[in-house]
């Protein structure tokens, strides 16, 4: 079964395929948050790099690079290599249009009782595809898929406004320590490096940055430079000129024109090929480009914020990483803590982001309980707050009560340790409990494969759910 729902389109569509002569149109059939099918006589290789490129009357011109897989007698199957956050919002908004098209007067099927903010189209649409995989996923699956819906959906215009409103700066002294170095270097010209581990929120700091910076009117691009496929780094980021090799069907700019006058986030630069490096050197130092297939230079006008989770100086050592580079992006540097250096701030945190999930969904903010409380403390978190944002984007998508639970985190219970109480009946009703909700979650209700993962019988699951008081959760 298809892991991701998909919407039907029938948007006309033209690609080509890099360091080949081969281009067409087609019909992008239908799409989904992880790719689509375009039918057409055209048909390129499997595991191909094609551009696409298509219009939308409200949206405007689409163009990514995605990779072709499948191929049939119709066309081909295409898993979409999104490299920039202007690619996902276009996709988010392209989604949108075609999730939203329900009688806005009508109440939803899923929930009579339900308000009206689940006929906005965002909010339909995220429902719509949480409906699929959450019943049919793996829980990895799972947890990847939410952390690309965190990032794709939430990273919007919102976070161009005043960041100590929309953004949780904590009360810990070493993230005092991090806004008092912004609120200082931010409004120079000297670039800037954060470091910190994998989810401590590197973006976010670059758009505080961003924010009290010079170029604060500017455009912000940010770029994940292990997201972007090797054969298509340099194009991507100098950008390039039309016929300037097979595939450049049209002129494009890259990161660093259409950053001018603003600011270009460099995330994971830890991981930009070496090839690249040495361009990318050059271009700082001279502060001008050019697009591939053009001998005019282009001036250097934007800010480069760069970050890392990876120690930089071990990888000069170990010769991954170029030493002049290093020291040419490290202008300033700065730690970002880990969250669980931060346990103050991990409560109100959570509540902050509960806010913040619930109104840009336009629903009701639940409170935590008391458990599912104790459960945030308790964790580990070796994620950050990427981790704890996920969980509770879940949690409040998948949330069919007053609070939100423990189980509607999606935490694994072993991460859960509080003291134990009671008989033992007590406890083992407990923890039969915590296994059947967890099950629900993981199948979307479906008794039958309940049963056959507790190797129990349909009425005993039925009993079960009586006797916890559990509700079955919509489909």
């Amino acid at each position: 079964m298809r892991q991701f729902e998909r919407f039907s389109s029938d948007t006309t569509i033209s690609f080509s395929v890099f360091q080949n002569r081969a281009s067409g149109q087609g019909i992008l059939k239908n799409i989904s948050l992880s790719g689509g099918f375009i039918e057409s006589r055209q048909i390129p290789p499997p595991n191909t790099w094609v551009t696409l490129k298509f219009s939308h009357d409200s949206i405007g011109t689409i163009q990514t690079a995605a990779r072709s897989l499948r191929e049939d007698k119709r066309g081909f199957s295409i898993h979409f290599a999104w490299t920039d956050r202007t690619a996902l919002s276009s996709l988010r908004d392209f989604l949108t249009t075609l999730g939203g098209t329900r009688d806005p007067g009508r109440k939803s099927p899923e929930d009579p009782t339900e308000e009206s903010s689940l006929d906005q189209p965002i909010d339909s649409l995220i429902r719509k595809t949480w409906a699929s995989f959450v019943r049919n996923s793996s829980g990895s699956l799972l947890n990847t898929m939410i952390s690309w819906c965190h990032s794709a959906f939430f990273y919007d215009a919102e976070e161009t406004e005043n960041p100590e409103e929309t953004f949780f700066q904590g009360s810990s002294p070493s993230i005092a320590d991090v806004y008092r170095k912004i609120r200082i270097f931010a409004p120079t010209s000297l670039p800037v490096l954060l470091m910190g581990e994998t989810g401590t929120g590197k973006e976010v700091f670059s758009r505080t940055i961003h924010h009290y910076s010079a170029q604060k009117e500017g455009p912000f691009v940010p770029v994940n430079c292990g997201a972007i496929p090797e054969s298509l780094a340099e194009s991507l980021l100098f950008g390039h000129e039309k016929g300037s090799f097979t595939g450049a069907i049209a002129q494009q700019k890259g990161y660093l024109e259409s950053a001018a006058d603003g600011t270009l986030f460099l995330d994971e630069i830890g991981d930009l090929p070496l090839p690249l490096q040495v361009k990318l050197l050059r271009v700082l130092q001279e502060r001008v480009f050019n697009r591939i297939g053009s001998h005019v230079q282009i001036p250097l006008k934007c800010r480069i914020v760069t970050a890392t989770n990876k120690d930089l100086k071990e990888e000069v050592r170990k010769g991954t990483f170029r030493q002049d580079l290093f020291y040419r992006l490290e202008g300033v540097a700065i730690s970002i803590p880990p969250l669980r250096e931060r346990t103050d701030d991990l409560l109100p945190l959570a509540q902050f982001l509960v806010q913040k999930i619930s109104r840009k969904m336009g629903l009701i903010a639940k409170a935590l309980s008391p458990e599912a409380e104790r459960l945030i403390q308790s964790h580990p978190w070796k994620g950050n707050v990427r981790e704890l944002g996920n969980a509770l984007h879940r949690a409040v998508i998948v949330s069919r009560h007053i609070e939100i639970l423990p189980e509607d985190l999606g935490i694994a219970s072993s991460s859960f340790v509080k003291e134990p109480s009671g008989s033992l009946r007590e406890r083992r009703e407990r923890h039969e409990k915590e296994i059947l909700s967890a099950c629900l979650l993981r199948h979307g209700g479906n008794v039958g494969k309940i049963a056959d993962e507790l190797g129990i019988s349909r009425p005993s699951v039925y009993n079960m759910i009586k006797k916890f008081a559990l509700d079955l959760p919509n489909s």
